[in-house]
């Protein structure tokens, strides 16, 4: 079957990601090792300056994967029709482990709230997953040392509702709008970290939207914000 120019398209940004992805870790890794000095002394200002480094070789890592998702994730059939019975309280506790080591290690609290049973609802299981991880990440790289991260879930009626609260810096208003923009606008904001939170946000709407889901952010500059999925247990087919 001749490829149309999407598919052409799609392949393309998918090889170059993967080309960037590459010396993008190879340079993290070795800013890493320097920084520990197991190859050497280093001054207060050379350790400054891996710091640098790292960070936005971190940064770029997460939008170039972000770009590859979004591009992966497009080739999922939205008009599928979603089979798949999963356990919102168990997908939940494996995504927080994930980030417990994380955030013990930041100096961060991460709790799990969830009923006592299980919240069974019909979902692309590994998207969902992905949502949940994306906004944990998130809530962990932009809340600081005592701070609080919290994952909970509840079954309301016909809907599973899913949260991520933290205690982290928050959004002005303007930002809030700027990071839940399409895809492709979010590229061309201007800040490089509302950039790369716009683009892993546009991918966690995209998710919510195959589940006929809503995706609801609410955030205080300076106090926090609150990441909330609503998701029909039933989705109709797309």
């Amino acid at each position: 079957m001749e490829k149309n120019a999407k598919d052409t398209y799609r392949e393309f940004v998918a090889h170059m990601v993967h080309d960037l992805k590459s010396p993008a870790i190879v340079i993290g890794g070795y800013a890493h090792r320097l920084r520990s000095g197991k190859i050497g002394d280093l001054t207060d200002d050379q350790r400054h300056a891996l710091d640098v480094i790292i960070e936005n070789s971190k940064r770029l890592e997460h939008d170039l994967y972000m770009i590859l998702d979004y591009f992966q994730s497009d080739r999922e059939p939205a008009s599928m029709m979603l089979s798949e019975c999963v356990d919102v309280r168990a997908l939940l506790k494996d995504q927080v482990e994930n980030y417990l080591i994380e955030a013990e290690e930041k100096g961060i609290s991460l709790e799990l709230r969830t009923p006592p049973g299980p919240i069974f609802l019909k979902a692309y299981e590994n998207l969902l997953a992905k949502a949940v991880l994306n906004l944990i990440d998130n809530a962990l790289k932009y809340t600081p040392s005592g701070g609080r991260v919290l994952v909970s879930a509840e079954s309301s009626g016909d809907f599973v509702v899913i949260s991520i609260k933290d205690t982290g810096r928050g959004f002005r208003h303007k930002d809030i709008d700027a990071i839940i923009r399409p895809f492709e606008e979010a590229m061309d904001l201007p800040n490089r970290e509302l950039r790369g939170f716009g683009l892993g946000l546009s991918n966690v709407k995209r998710y919510v939207d195959m589940h006929r889901g809503q995706l609801r952010v609410e955030s205080i500059e300076g106090a926090g914000s609150t990441f909330t999925l609503v998701l029909p247990k039933y989705p109709e087919r797309a």
